[in-house]
């Protein structure tokens, strides 16, 4: 009799709690267009999240994101995304064992960007050929509806942040690479939640893509913007 009282008292927490949740349309994130040079295939890690409206105007404090999560996939054989050591040497996150989290990267202190409350969270996964990554950050104070920067990186002997950055290690010139939906894991690709009471909503596909340019057109492009110069110059004068 004890356990079937204790059981319906169960049932009827999680009803609550479901019933207290609201949930809303999707919400977006993105890393960027992300364009390297051929001499420089480097470019920071930068994430925008733009929440649903709907969501941002239901919570009367609506400048403030209690929390969020996400997850997207990656080919490594295009791109790879690197967090830089305490010595300064850059580790790539596909070479990482699956499993393993940002509290237990060797000889780096993985981190938030400067002027972000909360903990950071991150860990590395795989899917098939395709790493995997998953990142989050709670308790984000944020006045605008979108949160976006260099979020996540690592600090360096000096306690200085140092974004994490894509390796562009194998798009061919002119060649475009978009990041992907990691599938087939529960909570599908990530969410947005915020607390008390309980709101969230999850993202769309992710979006971001990653590009080097033609020769020829790092060429036209140089050519083109020392000829706004002459002509700033000569009108200046």
């Amino acid at each position: 009799m004890r356990f079937a009282k204790f059981a319906v008292g169960i049932s009827v927490a999680v009803l609550t709690a479901s019933l207290s949740a609201q949930r809303f349309g999707p919400s977006t994130f993105s890393l960027g267009n992300n364009i390297a040079s051929p001499d420089n295939p480097y470019v920071d890690f930068t994430l925008t999240l733009t929440p649903d409206q709907e969501f941002l105007e239901s919570d009367p404090d609506s400048g403030f994101y209690a929390s969020f999560a996400l997850r997207f996939a990656y080919d490594p054989t295009k791109i790879d995304l690197q967090i830089q050591d305490r010595d300064g040497t850059w580790i790539n996150v596909s070479s990482l064992r699956d499993g393993t989290t940002g509290a237990r990267l060797p000889n780096t202190a993985f981190s938030a960007q400067s002027g972000l409350v909360g903990t950071p969270a991150f860990q590395k996964l795989s899917q098939g050929s395709k790493v995997v990554v998953e990142l989050g950050l709670g308790n984000v104070p944020n006045e605008n509806s979108k949160l976006s920067g260099n979020f996540f990186g690592s600090r360096d002997r000096n306690r200085n942040f140092v974004p994490m950055r894509w390796w562009l290690r194998g798009i061919a010139f002119g060649e475009t690479y978009t990041i992907e939906t990691a599938t087939g894991f529960s909570g599908g690709n990530g969410q947005m939640i915020k607390t008390q009471p309980s709101r969230t909503s999850p993202f769309n596909n992710p979006q971001g893509t990653f590009f080097v340019p033609e020769p020829a057109s790092m060429i036209a492009l140089g050519s083109g913007l020392v000829g706004l110069l002459a002509l700033r110059r000569r009108r200046s004068n």
